[in-house]
């Protein structure tokens, strides 16, 4: 008897960049936008821990809103990328506040790190 090969599984196929791209082009979009958002945000203010200027935060929300919003209306497959792209996008609306409680939590970790490796 001979053995013929089996095919692979869908979720091992390698497949085209041309086709992964086609399937995630909206989530792609929309993690660029939110990437640019919240560097868009941190480069217009001031002090980065003051409110962020609503009139350069909320259109670049909106408008991230509208292409995570299209990514879930063609059902794409991996949820990570427009997920990914509104939390930036969000984290831009509230950037003072985000990256006073990023601040808190690492040195936190710090602490627990140094308290740990000392007992």
């Amino acid at each position: 008897m001979a053995h013929l090969p089996l095919p692979k599984p869908d979720h091992l196929d390698t497949p085209a960049s041309n086709a992964w791209l086609g399937k995630h082009v909206a989530g792609v979009v929309t993690l660029a936008l939110g990437i640019l958002t919240i560097i868009v945000v941190m480069v217009t203010q001031d002090q980065l821990w003051s409110a962020p200027d609503w009139r350069v935060s909320v259109p670049g929300f909106v408008v991230t809103l509208v292409a995570a919003t299209v990514a879930i209306t063609r059902r794409e497959k991996s949820s990570a990328y427009w997920l990914a792209g509104l939390g930036c996008a969000g984290a831009g609306l509230v950037l003072g506040w985000f990256l006073m409680l990023a601040i808190v939590i690492a040195a936190t970790c710090v602490l627990i790190l140094i308290l740990h490796s000392v007992m």
